[in-house]
C-alpha cells in the first residue's frame, strides 16, 4: 500500500492506495465531472454536486456491467456453436 494525497473540488484527501496512477486519474475524473455540474449550477452544495458525481460514475458502472455480460453471453454462445461444430 502507498500514501498519497488526492484534491478534488478544492479538498485533499490522503489515502492508501493500491495503485496511486488508478487513484489520482479517478480522483481527477472525479473532480472534472463535479466541476461540470458545478459550471451548470452554480448554486449547489459540494455534497450535491458529489452525489451527482457519483449517480454519474455508479450510471456508467452499471451500463458497463450490462455490456460485459452481453459480451459474455456472445461469447459463449461462439464457444457452444464451434464446440459443437468441431465434432
Amino acid at each position: 500500500m502507498e500514501k498519497i494525497n488526492v484534491n478534488v473540488y478544492g479538498d485533499n484527501y490522503p489515502l492508501r492506495v493500491e495503485s496511486s496512477e488508478l487513484t489520482e486519474r479517478s480522483a481527477r475524473e472525479v473532480d472534472s465531472v463535479m466541476r461540470l455540474f458545478a459550471d451548470k449550477a452554480p448554486d449547489l452544495d459540494p455534497r450535491k454536486l458529489a452525489v451527482l458525481a457519483a449517480i454519474q460514475f455508479a450510471e456508467k458502472k452499471n451500463e458497463l456491467e450490462h455490456e460485459l455480460a452481453q459480451v459474455r453471453q456472445k461469447m459463449a454462445g461462439f464457444s457452444s456453436f464451434i464446440e459443437q461444430n468441431l465434432r
